[in-house]
């Protein structure tokens, strides 16, 4: 392309301002047209504050009226699909939010709009660029760990359940913890260990503070909210078998006793050991088990403006670069087989093959 890239944003909330538009205006040969938000006075507000042209209630009128290049998705989980698949149906391509959608099934139709339109989807897992990640993933490449058997993969608060509804009602979230950060946990297991085939799933999850009234009064991230109004679990955990023989622990919650917050993936293998917090390496050097941390510090990367940067890449070069829509949709595919066995009570098979 040689002109501009003409971008549009559906949803103005938190994260389309604090993370899409900033990152696309450090882009020379990008330029925001319009922005849309069924809350039309969010829209106008974005717009003037971030100097985009046009604003709109509905991304439907945005599509048909400006003739776009790519897409920000930052609508609610389950808003994904509709204004995705629209997009995509008007000829832009559509970096998501991430999850990919609030169920398997939105995600899926998501999939096959891109197939049939012929459009780049990309879910928005920035959590790829982290160096960290990016290590572990070349370590299982390049062998040094052997074959991985076993993996933990943790996202855990100690104590940090966001209040918005966006969040809290189901309708709207389409879940909690399990896919507002448990999905980057699973994502970031999978990308590194290439995406191996599940087979089975045992999930559990629980409502231990969501509904407590002390708790709700002692409010979380933006204030307290109301125990009556809250609609999905705090707290997930799954454990989830593969076709090749590997076993992976899930944790995920939004508040629980523990020591610290944070994203962790810990790995087992017949060569090696190794995790993301702290990034560590397990082996066994003439006869004598040792441990190999990085000498330097390990470099900080703004991977929200990667995401960015590199999906305005995918639209240019004509495929996705990073986290296409297959990709998003398998995770997609663990995150619902967990909420499918936590409410049969019973270990389920994972859908997969796409």
């Amino acid at each position: 392309m040689t002109e501009k890239i003409k971008v549009g944003i559906i949803g103005c909330g938190g994260i389309a301002r604090a993370t899409h538009i900033p990152n696309y205006k450090k882009i020379s040969d990008v330029e925001i047209v319009a922005c849309a938000d069924v809350n039309i006075e969010a829209a106008k507000k974005t717009a003037e504050e971030f100097n985009i042209a046009k604003y709109y209630k509905d991304y439907n009128e945005m599509l048909e009226k400006e003739n776009l290049d790519a897409v920000s998705v930052c609508t609610p989980n389950v808003l994904h699909k509709d204004p995705a698949i629209a997009a995509m149906k008007h000829g832009a391509h559509v970096l998501t939010e991430k999850p990919m959608a609030g169920s398997l099934k939105d995600a899926k139709e998501m999939y096959e709009a891109s197939k049939k339109y012929n459009k780049i989807l990309i879910v928005g897992y920035q959590t790829r660029f982290r160096v960290d990640i990016i290590a572990l993933k070349t370590l299982v490449e390049s062998g040094e760990l052997g074959e991985i058997y076993y993996s933990e993969a943790l996202h855990l608060r100690r104590w940090g359940i966001p209040v918005s509804p966006t969040f809290l009602n189901k309708s709207l979230s389409g879940g909690g913890p399990l896919l507002d950060i448990g999905c980057y946990a699973v994502d970031s297991a999978m990308y590194v260990l290439g995406f191996p085939k599940p087979k089975s799933v045992l999930g559990v999850t629980y409502n231990k503070f969501g509904k407590n009234p002390e708790m709700a009064k002692k409010g979380g991230w933006g204030g307290a909210w109301k125990p009556e109004e809250f609609q999905v679990e705090d707290n997930a955990f799954a454990f989830i078998k593969f076709e090749n023989g590997m076993s992976m622990l899930l944790e995920t919650n939004w508040a629980s006793f523990i020591k610290e917050d944070g994203l962790n993936l810990v790995l087992l293998g017949t060569k090696g050991g190794a995790q993301l917090k702290p990034l560590e390496l397990y082996k066994e050097i003439m006869g004598s088990r040792v441990t190999i941390t990085p000498q330097d510090k390990i470099p900080e990367v703004d991977i929200y403006n990667q995401r960015i940067a590199k999906f305005v890449e995918s639209v240019k070069s004509g495929k996705a670069l990073f986290s296409p829509a297959i990709e998003g949709l398998k995770v997609q595919a663990i995150l619902d087989a967990i909420y499918n066995s936590a409410e049969k009570g019973k270990e389920v098979p994972v859908e997969w093959d796409f």
